[in-house]
């Protein structure tokens, strides 16, 4: 075995030098013969596919045969302009502060770059060449000593690393890492600094702000921004966390790997972004994916790190253990903007700008909410040349609110205030819970369309026909309470001492109440 792990490792680490991959461009447009085919749909043979005297490579004539979301984003720093036209979108320094920069992103929603990921058998000698993703670094600090040890346990569970393409090599080694983990439970990341030995530390201002005792450092920063310590502990932190986790690993086998950083197309949290998405995309499908998304995400601070690894002679996103990670994505923010690269995360000095911000839970900036980014414009644009269709959605099926409980309004189990009000007005009647509708203005939309009308039958006495008042209603928590009044005739109409069954009429084209089952009028005496 010893022998066996010692030629691996050789393997690893001896390799003739040669430069790192070229993409080809053989029309000499400016864009390259693998994003004319995946990401612009242009014709890679053509300078100008249209032939309208514009090469593809223009701005503008690079979109016309793509449906595109073009977004123009502050976002605070770091943001590494170099990087961000990738496969899957293109970008621009519109703007820049100190402090922020203002970006015009071109996301490219429809691409078919992730099914297009090939392997390289001889991946070895073009990652020799790129020693700038291979090399360690102060969280990719792992050392010629781990990465045997890491060859002897993917070894011992039957992955060979000698044997295996990048493509197989990447999905079969992120799937072992990310499994053998356990969460540490930290989240240091973003107030971990680095000296210039690149020893971490939290710089003082920020120190003074949390809670985080000094002599408890050393083992919370081995386990969430040391890729060797959360090799050897078997632990990873969050998303920034498990990138550096994989950024060590991958490159201790010799996969080129960085870490990219991501948010989501506008922040959820201000009310006038979510109304540009509402409004600027009219994809149907899209649309659909993107903003229940983002509507969940509202309240938090939403940002994503993860890696790219460089696989069949490109940077492919690898998220976790997925390799291939779209731009669009219905679990993921909905849709990605990528507005930093690192070789290593210590590169991101994130204690300068975000982690400052967060710290000190600043929201009196350019953003106004707790996170760093803010979109300002938004619109979709389908170039004259695009095939992609944009079928209508499906209708809705109607809405559906359950009841759940019907007391009488002067119940002991009522709320107080329920009470309170049917004892002021006088009011003789009911009162439904409601489940299954989520805010006020939903609930008022509801009203207006479902029929309120109720029917209590119980048998062998008449029938009475009441309904919901579509201005009596409380809201408490996830559900509401409506009045279901009585008017003096079916109060002298009702029987005593008898159960009655609660059913609404739902008749008409709006929403459909659900009784849920077992509900029914309680007795009065």
């Amino acid at each position: 075995m010893a022998s066996l792990l010692s030629g691996i490792t050789a393997l690893l680490l001896s390799v003739v030098v040669l430069p790192a991959q070229s993409d080809p461009d053989r029309d000499g447009d400016g864009l390259s013969d693998f994003q004319e085919i995946h990401k612009y749909r242009t014709d890679p043979d053509r300078a100008d596919s249209d032939g309208d005297g514009v090469p593809d490579g223009d701005w503008l004539e690079r979109r016309e045969y793509q449906y595109t979301v073009r977004t123009v984003v502050q976002v605070m720093r770091p943001v590494t302009i170099g990087f961000l036209c990738d496969d899957h979108q293109d970008a621009r320094v519109l703007d820049e502060t100190t402090t922020h920069v203002e970006l015009e992103v071109i996301h490219y929603p429809f691409t078919t770059v992730s099914a297009a990921i090939v392997a390289d058998g001889d991946w070895r000698r073009t990652a020799a060449g790129m020693k700038q993703w291979t090399e360690p670094g102060p969280t990719n600090d792992w050392t010629p000593a781990m990465q045997e040890q890491l060859v002897a346990a993917l070894l011992k569970d039957g992955i060979d690393c000698r044997q295996l393409d990048d493509k197989a090599l990447v999905e079969q080694v992120s799937r072992w890492l990310c499994r053998r983990t356990k969460d540490s439970g930290s989240f240091m990341g973003f107030i971990t600094a680095f000296d210039e030995r690149g020893q971490p530390f939290v710089p003082p201002a920020l120190l003074a702000l949390t809670d985080h005792a000094p002599e408890s450092l050393a083992s919370k920063w081995s386990r969430d921004v040391s890729a060797r310590g959360m090799f050897e502990q078997s632990v990873r932190g969050s998303c920034s966390s498990s990138s550096i986790y994989l950024n060590g690993c991958l490159r201790a086998l010799g996969i080129p790997t960085r870490t990219i950083l991501t948010i989501p197309l506008v922040d959820a949290n201000d009310d006038r972004e979510l109304r540009m998405v509402e409004r600027g995309i009219s994809h149907h499908g899209l649309k659909a994916t993107v903003l229940p998304v983002l509507r969940k995400l509202n309240g938090s601070w939403a940002s994503h790190s993860f890696n790219e690894v460089f696989v069949g002679g490109r940077w492919r996103r690898l998220n976790y253990d997925r390799l291939g990670q779209d731009i669009v994505d219905p679990i993921l923010f909905g849709m990605l903007t990528h507005v930093a690269t690192f070789s290593d995360w210590a590169d991101a000095r994130m204690p300068d700008t975000i982690g400052w911000r967060q710290t000190r839970q600043v929201t009196d900036d350019v953003f106004g909410t707790c996170n760093p980014y803010s979109t300002i414009a938004l619109r979709d644009a389908f170039g004259p040349h695009c095939k992609i269709d944009n079928p209508a959605p499906p209708p809705a099926p109607p809405p559906q609110a359950s009841i759940t409980e019907v007391q009488w309004g002067d119940g002991d189990a009522v709320p107080a205030d329920i009470r309170e009000w049917f004892g002021k007005r006088r009011v003789f009647g009911l009162v439904a819970r409601v489940e299954g509708i989520s805010g006020d203005d939903d609930f008022r939309r509801w009203l207006i369309d479902a029929d309120c009308r109720v029917v209590l039958s119980c048998k062998d006495q008449d029938t009475l026909h009441v309904g919901l008042d579509a201005l009596a209603w409380w809201r408490h928590g996830d559900h509401f309470w409506i009045v279901v009044p009585f008017d003096p005739a079916d109060r002298q109409d009702l029987v005593a001492g008898q159960f009655y069954e609660f059913e609404c009429r739902n008749r008409g084209k709006g929403g459909k109440w659900r009784v849920a089952d077992g509900v029914r009028v309680p007795l009065r005496k």
